[in-house]
């Protein structure tokens, strides 16, 4: 038996956040799995850079999720089966020196990815990545749960519980109805 079943195998892949740490392993692992693969991500910040050690031979795009006329004609020319949302403002001390570049990468950037989503037939799966720090922080010793209450007090991990607020308006608005992409976080 193959891993996953050649699922992955010859799919129109987009995933956003490619460059960074997580998003190139991704990439990786993709490829592997015979998916093609495009990326949409900024460049990385630093040199070296897991994603520029990995060399990977895919359609790497330089785009900033906010501007959604670009990435609308991404999804438009790739028509992507599958979408993997990682791309973030992830680090919690930069939400603070800079709040507007976090919330509006981090929630107006997942609701420009899920509306390309939406307005693109081909699209059949869609995973929107977020954080443990999307839960009010109880200071508990236990990790969190989903059924616990969203919150965050950073603008980092308020900006991540609402981004699956987002998902979650999406999934009851849009995602639903029968043929609709199936929406997970």
């Amino acid at each position: 038996m193959s891993l996953f079943a050649d699922i992955y195998k010859g799919k129109r892949v987009l995933l956003t956040g490619h460059t960074g740490f997580k998003g190139s392993w991704l990439s990786l692992w993709l490829q592997e799995l015979g998916a093609e693969v495009t990326g949409v991500s900024l460049s990385p910040e630093t040199i070296p850079n897991h994603w520029g050690l990995l060399s990977l031979d895919m359609d790497d795009r330089r785009i900033d999720i906010r501007d959604v006329r670009s990435l609308f004609e991404v999804f438009r020319e790739i028509k992507p089966e599958i979408v993997f949302h990682l791309a973030a403002q992830p680090l919690v001390r930069r939400s603070y020196t800079d709040p507007l570049e976090t919330w509006s990468t981090n929630v107006m950037g997942t609701v420009n990815v899920l509306d390309c989503c939406r307005k693109t037939s081909s699209v059949r799966a869609i995973v929107s990545v977020t954080t443990d720090k999307c839960y009010e922080n109880n200071e508990w010793p236990w990790g969190y749960r989903e059924t616990d209450n969203l919150g965050g007090y950073d603008p980092y991990s308020a900006s991540k519980a609402a981004a699956e607020l987002v998902a979650a308006s999406y999934r009851r608005a849009f995602f639903e109805t029968s043929g609709a992409p199936l929406l997970a976080t």
